[in-house]
């Protein structure tokens, strides 16, 4: 069943062209990954879906075509502002749903009013109005799941005021607002931005498990393969519909790209025969030049056109400085908090060399971004020592940006003065030939950079950094904000890097393509894993694992004891209903039990193939106890369900 569609979809911001002639169709239960460039229209597509944003009058005209169910709620990048600090976890949700809240207001009330026999007639129907609505949108019901939705993600406590919440913490609520919404048609804008790995697994699961339709922008490759099903990808004013999974669509980019290299070939091959009769002078080219001669034309302009349908590839040049020294940190004995009460670690100690690509990893609040700082000069370490290479030079790219002077446009901030940039390396470059390889167009180059998406200055930042040598360049969330082409290249580009790189990140694809040893901040230690993020994967797999079966013991031991202390039925039909309940929390055990059960037999396969190491053998052990043990509920479960 077709959710909504558009037509004719014509939008521009003075000179910037985002949309020509574009047209989609959304339907229910479609699971869609929004791809594109920062700058050319996610941001306005999700506008124009809330109505926010008008499309330009145009021949034919803009039609939106909604079913009549058509509802949406948008989920925005960051909490809004404007909601105060002392608003707590709890009341978050009636922010968002203000509509509903005035309502409830309106009908406490009345019911006061009739509480004291002062309620009017009209009271008494506005009171009937204001129940049928309610009855139909179900804040309460939307309201205990955002609750609840915000417990699983690690959120237990709804009177914590928004002010005291972390990063992490105001994204678990806007994500628990998104699964918890009764609206048809969900809107993500980035949903894994400041979220850790295992914050990020659970909100996939609950993504796979829900029956609502979605569109998600995000430059998280993990996320897109596992939960879509469909992709829309803005690409030169149009929106292009591909119907598969994420990871369907790159198998068949690759296979587009490939025919168009061909079809480049041919074409380059038929344009150097024409070109050397063009240059044959007029006479030897016979009477029939005039349309040879548009002929040639036209095949420029076809190869100019292959070629601009090829990707094009951001040309960064990260230079490491040249120094010798092998050990770029040696850290020992490293503490760190605030005060002597608040320690966030203790005692680290580790070494990063020349060369290593170290991807630091670890729950929100244990302490990854301070470790940067500290490691970086920028905070001064409670005890111990940090060695540093001698002149070593650190870029540290933060997940604040710069702000960058939104009167000044990219020549200006690029440039410096001047319409050459001057590189690490040597190389001199005209401003235009290096803005132009950060995947921005040449005609943007003079725009004033408050025209510019948050995406695009995020861009602009990196090609600023990027002008200056170093030995070693620290990231925090460097991909937050980065449009996947961006990232990709960003990848390729540290894997060349010779010097020392160390990360914070949440993107799973990003950690196992740029690092080769990986650091995991938890209980206030470090934990070392020289492969890099391949090697602990499993390891993190299994800390999850572990999370998930206290989570369960927690549940089950809540369970037995309100079972405990119910009182017995006095009645056949208390009995019958109870008994009805009874089964369905049985039948809720058991899937839950049988998914454990899963899940531990494909983590203990993973293991398996490493059972050389002794930690492994141990970790394997643990695993079938475990299993034997839920394999044993199960048959209780089952025996209790057929009794």
């Amino acid at each position: 069943m077709i959710l909504c569609s558009f037509r004719h979809l014509h939008l521009s911001f003075g000179s910037k062209v985002l949309f020509k002639d574009a047209e989609l169709v959304i339907h229910k239960g479609d699971r869609i990954g929004l791809l594109g460039l920062n700058g050319k229209g996610k941001s306005s597509l999700f506008k124009i879906l809330e109505g926010e944003i008008s499309a330009d009058q145009s021949v034919p005209p803009f039609t939106f075509d909604k079913n009549e169910s058509y509802s949406y709620f948008h989920v925005p990048q960051d909490m809004p502002t404007e909601i105060s600090h002392q608003t707590s976890v709890s009341d978050i949700f009636w922010y968002f749903h203000q509509e509903e809240k005035t309502k409830l207001d309106l009908l406490d009330a009345i019911n006061e009013r009739v509480a004291q026999n002062k309620a009017s007639d009209k009271d008494l129907k506005n009171q009937e109005v204001i129940l049928s609505d309610l009855e139909h949108s179900n804040p309460w019901g939307s309201h205990q799941a955002y609750l609840s939705y915000c417990k699983s993600l690690g959120l237990e406590d709804e009177n914590l005021e928004l002010g005291t919440l972390s990063g992490g913490q105001k994204k678990k609520c806007l994500l628990a607002l998104g699964l918890s919404s009764e609206r048809e048609l969900i809107l993500y804008d980035e949903p894994t931005n400041h979220l850790d790995i295992d914050t990020i697994r659970h909100f996939e699961q609950e993504l796979l498990l829900s029956s609502k339709t979605f569109i998600l922008t995000t430059h998280d490759r993990y996320l897109l393969g596992k939960t879509t099903n469909k992709i829309f990808q803005i690409d030169r004013q149009q929106i292009t519909t591909f119907n598969g999974s994420y990871t369907d669509f790159l198998a068949e980019q690759a296979l587009k790209e490939k025919e168009r290299l061909k079809i480049l070939d041919r074409l380059q091959n038929s344009f150097r025969r024409e070109d050397a009769w063009m240059k044959q002078g007029i006479k030897a080219r016979g009477t029939r030049s005039k349309k040879r001669v548009e002929g040639f034309e036209n095949l420029k302009k076809d190869i100019q056109k292959i070629k601009e349908g090829a990707r094009r590839e951001l040309e960064l040049s990260l230079q490491d400085s040249q120094k010798k020294s092998k050990v770029i940190f040696e850290v020992k004995n490293l503490s760190f908090g605030y005060s002597a009460k608040d320690i966030l670690f203790h005692h680290l100690n580790f070494s990063i060399y020349r060369g290593n690509k170290v991807g630091l990893v670890g729950d929100n609040g244990t302490g990854k971004t301070t470790l940067l700082k500290v490691l970086s000069g920028q905070l001064p370490p409670l005890e111990g020592e940090i060695k540093k290479a001698p002149e070593l030079k650190i870029c540290f790219f933060s997940q604040q940006r710069k702000e960058l002077p939104l009167e000044k446009s990219p020549y200006e901030i690029l440039g410096e003065g001047s319409d050459q940039v001057s590189l690490p390396d040597g190389r001199v470059q005209h401003v235009m030939s290096y803005f132009k390889s950060f995947l921005f167009n040449g005609d943007e180059i003079h725009r004033p950079l408050k025209t510019f998406s948050g995406g695009e200055r995020n861009r602009l930042q990196l090609a600023l950094n990027l002008k200056e040598d170093a030995d070693i360049w620290i990231f925090d969330e460097p991909t937050n904000d980065l449009d996947l082409e961006t990232l990709l290249i960003l990848e390729r580009t540290l894997d060349q890097f010779k010097g020392s790189v160390i990360l914070i990140s949440h993107d799973r694809a990003f950690l196992k393509n740029t690092t080769n040893r990986l650091f995991l901040l938890e209980e206030k230690k470090i934990e070392v894993f020289e492969g890099g993020y391949e090697q602990a994967e499993t390891y993190l797999e299994a800390k999850a694992l572990e999370r998930e079966m206290r989570e369960m013991q927690w549940q089950e031991n809540e369970y037995q004891n309100s079972t405990k202390n119910e009182p017995e039925a006095s009645s056949s039909s208390p009995q019958s209903n109870t008994k009805s309940v009874n089964q369905s929390e049985l039948t809720k055990k058991i899937e839950e039990t049988e998914s454990l059960i899963d899940k531990i037999d494909n983590l203990m396969n993973e293991l398996g193939a490493l059972q050389s190491e002794p930690e492994t053998i141990e970790k394997l052990a643990q695993l079938s106890q475990k299993k034997l043990e839920k394999e044993e509920e199960l048959l209780v479960l089952y025996e209790q369900l057929d009794s």
